[in-house]
């Protein structure tokens, strides 16, 4: 398998069914799509299970209580099989098939590429707030990995498996 997604879902189940449909694009692709039920309170469980069955690169593991966003990134990509993987939130905010557009910059090597996306219209406080992140991601990247970061696309990211970065955080 070419491309995992990983989508931490918490409280999400009224977004869920308009997840799945942006998320039926990879069913065209060789990638998969995780759902991650991150302890829901709600009826998440529940419409993923209704919903799933309809959407053949999508499936579903369930946590019983709430690990936070990253957390449930890290369950994910624990299950996941693609060679490159990657995350957003279930929000929607972001739009999962913009992951499509990021595997572009794999064509040639995978070897110290990192693909984070940029959302636009944020609020001051979230557009500072996201700047120092995406300064202190650089750094660390840089220096731990010696790996290169392209900003595109909007709020996610996407690392190769078997890259310098998942290595230094799964061995």
């Amino acid at each position: 398998m070419k491309f995992s997604l990983v989508i931490p879902c918490y409280n999400e189940g009224k977004n869920i069914p308009l997840l799945l449909k942006k998320c039926s694009v990879f069913s065209h692709h060789d990638a998969e799509v995780i759902l991650v039920d991150n302890g829901s309170s709600d009826d998440t469980d529940q419409v993923l299970k209704d919903n799933i069955p309809n959407y053949s690169a999508c499936r579903s593991i369930k946590l019983d209580k709430n690990v936070g966003y990253g957390g449930g990134i890290l369950a994910g990509l624990k299950v996941a099989k693609g060679e490159l993987i990657g995350w957003t939130h279930a929000d929607l905010q972001t739009d999962p098939a913009d992951a499509l557009k990021a595997l572009e910059f794999f064509k040639d090597s995978t070897d110290g590429v990192f693909v984070k996306g940029k959302r636009y219209g944020r609020p001051v406080s979230d557009t500072f707030f996201t700047i120092c992140m995406s300064f202190f991601e650089s750094i660390l990247l840089k220096k731990i990995c010696g790996t290169s970061m392209l900003n595109q696309l909007y709020f996610l990211k996407i690392f190769s498996m078997n890259g310098p970065i998942l290595q230094k955080i799964f061995h």
